[in-house]
């Protein structure tokens, strides 16, 4: 996840086109309905606005209610605004209110409409909410993604600079729960006063911090620190949701994007992680052109068939730490051989 919504409603806010039906869904339900506040804000005069905003809860809200809220004018403004949170809870009659309203909102009148759209649901009201407004999804992180969110977050949403390894550890408190994530971002934002938040910030402020996370890991296996890697492997693998198989995977990605920092430098990583559609890894492109500098091209290619061979272990029963500890010996003496 990128804050790709986010820029999208920037643009809509800057253009100034805010009347008709809006449509913000997704699971990360906190940065979702902040946004549709920031557009009502915007598409209100602030000296009527109190007489031109209507705010519902679906599962409080009756269908007249709603049905007349649509139904009226503005008081001496523009524009009024329709607020409807979380419409997965609407009644079915409910429903048909929004649906029968879709495509004739008068240009005086704004529908922002939220909603977490059960998994796998066909229900036909969400197509046509998708078809007949302007629909952006906010989701949570998946967990590679998480400490680039961060990143991007904190510079874009609170003003603030923080490190990578800050970022890693407070992905791996808090794991991909936005409405965390945001509440810690905004503590540690308020306390650095301008200054970078670096980890000793995080570690001071933040419960929970581990003191060996996945991307610090990852890190010391991309930078050939295989000593360091075994010695905090154990810990590692008993925090809650690791495992080899992911771990792996993560260690895949390291080394080919390793591979192209080699032949291509950060520019290159930069375009590769476009083509690739994970551009929440950007703020890794520097830190793998220093970690190849490390790395032969046929050293590379070597770490990647060792790599390949463990996923193969790991995923037939054998033991993670086993698995783990061996590929970390034998890289060990991949990087010895090259010497």
């Amino acid at each position: 996840m990128t804050l790709a919504p986010e820029d999208r409603l920037d643009r809509i806010v800057a253009g100034g086109d805010l009347s008709g039906a809006f449509f913000f869904h997704g699971d990360a339900e906190r940065l979702r309905d902040e946004a549709a506040r920031r557009l009502a804000d915007a598409a209100l005069d602030p000296a009527t606005r109190d007489f031109n905003l209507d705010v519902f809860r679906s599962a409080d809200v009756t269908p007249e209610s709603l049905a007349a809220a649509l139904a009226m004018p503005p008081v001496m403004s523009a524009r009024r605004v329709v607020l409807l949170y979380d419409a997965e809870r609407l009644t079915p009659t409910g429903c048909s209110v929004v649906e029968e309203v879709l495509g004739r909102i008068p240009d005086d009148v704004t529908l922002i409409v939220t909603a977490t759209i059960p998994p796998r649901s066909k229900k036909a009201f969400y197509r046509r909410l998708r078809d007949g407004a302007v629909c952006l999804e906010w989701t949570s992180p998946k967990e590679a993604e998480i400490p680039g969110w961060i990143i991007e977050r904190a510079e874009r949403r609170h003003g603030a600079r923080i490190s990578a390894d800050a970022a890693a550890a407070l992905a791996a408190a808090v794991g991909a729960d936005v409405g965390v994530l945001e509440v810690e971002l905004e503590k540690l934002a308020a306390s650095a006063d301008g200054s970078e938040i670096d980890l000793e910030r995080v570690r001071a402020l933040v419960p929970n911090v581990r003191e060996v996370n996945r991307w610090s890991w990852l890190d010391a296996v991309a930078g050939r620190e295989y000593l360091a890697a075994r010695r905090d492997l154990p810990a590692l693998l008993a925090a809650p949701g690791e495992s080899a198989v992911g771990l792996l995977n993560g260690l895949v990605d390291n080394h080919l994007f390793l591979g192209i920092a080699r032949e291509a430098g950060t520019g290159g990583v930069t375009a590769a992680l476009d083509r690739a559609g994970k551009p929440y890894l950007k703020f890794k492109a520097r830190t793998w052109a220093g970690q190849a500098r490390r790395w032969s091209a046929g050293g590379i290619e070597s770490a990647i068939e060792l790599l390949l061979e463990a996923d193969r272990r790991a995923k037939t029963g054998h033991d993670d730490l086993a698995v783990l500890d061996g590929l970390l010996l034998r890289l060990e003496a991949l990087r010895r051989e090259e010497k």
